[in-house]
């Protein structure tokens, strides 16, 4: 297996967390996991600050988990990721695969009370695409017709393949079948925008809890931009409120896991993450958690900065050198695992045979340890290129 730019390190990472049962500013590790607290509020942390709430220009995690939060789509995704109704009553798609028409549910609001739309799927998938906007995941729509030419400037974004005969039935026409259509539906880029606030606010929208506009089960408050404390509040607009459980959510940004722990003994936070030097002193507590995640971490090689990169086997020799087993079990010891390939463990399974996909497109050579190999890997790669050493700069991210 030849990589092109990507060295994978690890996968399946495992989220590991001390939850006080029952949740609330009164809760304690003694009390039983099936009473619920008076006062629903739960105190949450998390280890990024918000960068934007622009449902079009939001990419990164810290934005994407709040907008899940705040905001609800067509779909939403329920255990092992089966697709549920969000503001979906009824879905038709023709027998071609190319046309798919839904019917919207009439009682979904905004948080300033107007009616969520099928126009504003349309508007808001419009944003999306449309060049200008400059949106990080807007390659997301390929599939839908029109995507490419618009994205070439061929075409205007108002024809893309998105329209809404009435206020609540939406029909997307795609370019090709697309398998996946309803898991994307799910992911917020995909959600709906409101062209009144969008406009209204114009290059401040997005940018504070008092200029966006959202249709999810919490309301957002205390957010100016830049804060790394906020709240989210049951929305009383919310079509689904009776099954939204919390009262009030209140965030603030703990970025050394160290940090949170301390709180945590404090009852400041009811739940938190641990790293991995904690997790051996808490791992037999009552409220200590495992939630299995689906995402790889991995490097990703900048063949226009550093030449000798665009070389296979300097890549190669990298991606061996690594033990990722023991950088799994011995660095991070959080319960992440070394990868079978790119596909993230428990990410997907064999539609037939039900077996995890990530066993299916296992590729032992691509992601094996072998110092032998990858010495002579350099040897040969460094030849090649002409060079005998190299310097490497990684860039990562400010947590833990």
């Amino acid at each position: 297996m030849k990589f092109n730019k990507h060295l994978l390190l690890i996968t399946g990472v495992l989220a590991v967390m001390l939850v006080l049962a029952g949740c609330g500013n009164n809760s304690s590790s003694t009390k039983s996991s099936k009473q619920m607290a008076k006062d629903q509020t739960i105190n949450l942390s998390t280890s990024s600050e918000i960068s934007t709430l622009d449902i079009a220009k939001a990419s990164d995690s810290g934005s994407l988990t709040p907008l899940y939060q705040i905001s609800e789509g067509i779909y939403r995704l329920g255990p092992k990721s089966k697709v549920e109704n969000g503001l979906a009553t009824s879905t038709k798609v023709s027998n071609d695969g190319l046309t798919y028409t839904f019917k919207l549910r009439t009682n979904d609001k905004w948080n300033n009370g107007q009616p969520v739309t099928a126009k504003d799927f349309v508007y808001g998938w419009r944003r999306v695409v449309n060049p200008k906007t400059a949106a990080g995941y807007s390659y997301l729509f390929e599939g839908v017709k029109n995507y490419s030419a618009i994205q070439k400037g061929h075409l205007s974004a108002n024809k893309l393949g998105v329209y809404a005969p009435n206020s609540h039935t939406l029909v997307v026409k795609l370019s090709h079948p697309v398998p996946y259509f309803k898991l994307l539906l799910a992911f917020p880029t995909f959600f709906p925008q409101q062209e009144s606030a969008v406009k209204k606010y114009g290059s401040r929208y997005g940018t504070s809890s008092a200029t966006t506009a959202y249709n999810g089960p919490f309301v957002l408050s205390k957010w100016n931009g830049t804060s790394d404390t906020w709240t989210m509040t049951k929305n009383p607009n919310y079509w689904d409120k009776k099954h939204v459980k919390a009262h009030q959510l209140d965030f603030q940004v703990i970025k050394t896991p160290s940090t949170g722990l301390s709180l945590y003994q404090q009852n400041k936070l009811d739940v938190i993450s641990l790293s991995g030097e904690e997790v051996p002193t808490y791992k037999n507590r009552p409220e200590f958690k495992k939630f299995v995640g689906g995402s790889t971490m991995y490097l990703e090689m900048n063949q226009k900065r550093v030449k000798a990169l665009k070389n296979t086997k300097v890549r190669q020799a990298l991606s061996r050198i690594i033990n990722k087993q023991t950088l799994a079990s011995q660095v991070l010891r959080d319960g992440s695992t070394a990868p079978k390939g790119f596909v993230s463990t428990n990410f997907f399974r064999n539609p037939k045979t039900g077996a995890d996909f990530a066993k299916d497109a296992y590729e032992k050579d691509g992601v094996a340890y072998n110092q032998s190999q990858a010495k002579k890997l350099w040897q040969q790669g460094m030849k090649q290129v002409g060079q005998k050493k190299l310097h490497l700069s990684l860039l990562s991210d400010d947590t833990d």
